[in-house]
C-alpha cells in the first residue's frame, strides 16, 4: 500500500518507518526537519523511501498536494506533541489539517481514504462502564484537553468520507533504550498485543478495588499504569500490519492495547 507517514522523527513514528518498509508498504514521509530524519535513519532506509516531503503538518493544502502527487492510499499520523495549556494545541490542529486533506482527495476519487490517528488511552472505556476513563481523570482540563480536542475533530467525521481509527496509546518504552540509527528490518518484527475496540482489552481489577468508597476510582489508575504498556515497536508493527491486511475491523473505532502476558515457559 502507498502510505504517507506523519511524525517519522518522533518516538513512535521513527519505529513506524522500518515497520512499514518491512511490511512492504511504499512509504512517503512528511517531515518538518529533513536533517533530523537523515540523522536518525540509516542510508539504506532513506534509499528505500518512495519520497520525503518537507512541509508543515498543519498545512492542509500542502498535505493534499502530497497525497495526490504520491498517489497515497493510506495515512498514519503520529505527529505532534502535547504543549503547555496556555499554548496553542498542535495535536488537534494537525489532525484537522490531515483529515481535511484526506477527505478532499477521497471525495475526488470516490473512495474514502484509510487513516490512523493517535490519542490517549484515557479516551477508552473500561468493560462494563459507559463513560470514558478521562471522565475520572484528576485535573482533566490539563491532562486530557488536547487529546479530547483531537477526538472532537475526528469522531464526527462520517466513515463514508474517511475510514479513520484512533490508536489510544498508554505507556510506551523503546525495545532498546540505547537505540541508535534505525536500520532496515529483514522481516517484520511481529507485535505481541492484545487489542480492544473502544474498551481496554483484558481488564483485570487490582486489590485496590476492594477499598471502600474510593477504591474503584483508584483501581482504574493502578490497573492502567501497571498493566497497559507496550514497547514502541509493537504498535508500530500493528499499524503496518493493519494496513497490509486492509481489514476494516478497527475502522471508526478507538483502539486500546496491552502486551500479552509472557507464558510460564519464557
Amino acid at each position: 500500500m502507498r502510505v504517507l507517514l506523519f511524525g517519522s522523527t518522533g518516538n513512535l513514528g521513527a519505529r513506524c518507518v522500518p515497520a512499514l518498509l518491512a511490511h512492504d508498504h511504499t512509504l512517503t514521509v512528511y517531515v518538518r526537519d529533513l536533517s533530523k530524519l537523515k540523522s536518525m535513519m540509516s542510508p539504506a532506509i532513506i534509499e528505500r523511501l518512495e519520497s520525503i516531503v518537507v512541509g508543515d503538518a498543519t498545512d492542509a493544502a500542502a498535505i493534499e498536494r502530497a497525497i495526490r502527487e504520491h498517489a497515497i492510499e493510506a495515512i498514519i499520523n503520529v505527529a505532534g506533541n502535547q504543549v503547555l495549556p496556555w499554548n496553542e494545541y498542535t495535536l488537534p490542529k494537525i489532525a484537522k489539517a490531515v483529515s481535511d486533506a484526506a477527505i478532499a482527495v477521497g471525495k475526488e476519487r470516490g473512495v474514502p481514504m484509510r487513516i490512523w490517528f493517535t490519542a490517549s488511552v484515557q479516551l477508552l472505556k473500561i468493560p462494563g462502564l459507559s463513560y470514558m476513563i478521562q471522565d475520572l481523570a484528576p485535573f482533566k482540563s490539563l491532562t486530557m484537553a488536547q487529546h479530547e480536542a483531537t477526538r472532537q475533530v475526528i469522531e464526527p467525521i462520517s466513515l463514508t468520507e474517511l475510514r479513520w481509527s484512533l490508536l489510544c496509546v498508554s505507556r510506551m518504552t523503546p525495545l532498546d533504550p540505547k537505540q541508535g540509527i534505525f536500520e532496515l528490518l529483514d522481516t517484520p518484527r511481529p507485535h505481541n498485543l492484545l487489542l480492544g475496540a473502544n474498551t481496554l482489552p483484558s481488564w483485570i481489577d487490582s486489590w485496590v478495588n476492594s477499598i471502600p468508597v474510593i477504591g474503584k476510582y483508584i483501581n482504574i489508575w493502578v490497573v492502567i499504569l501497571s498493566q497497559y504498556y507496550t514497547t514502541l515497536e509493537s504498535p508500530a508493527d500493528f499499524l503496518a500490519e493493519d494496513l497490509e491486511k486492509g481489514s476494516g475491523e478497527f475502522v471508526g473505532k478507538f483502539v486500546g492495547m496491552k502486551e500479552k502476558p509472557k507464558s510460564k515457559d519464557n
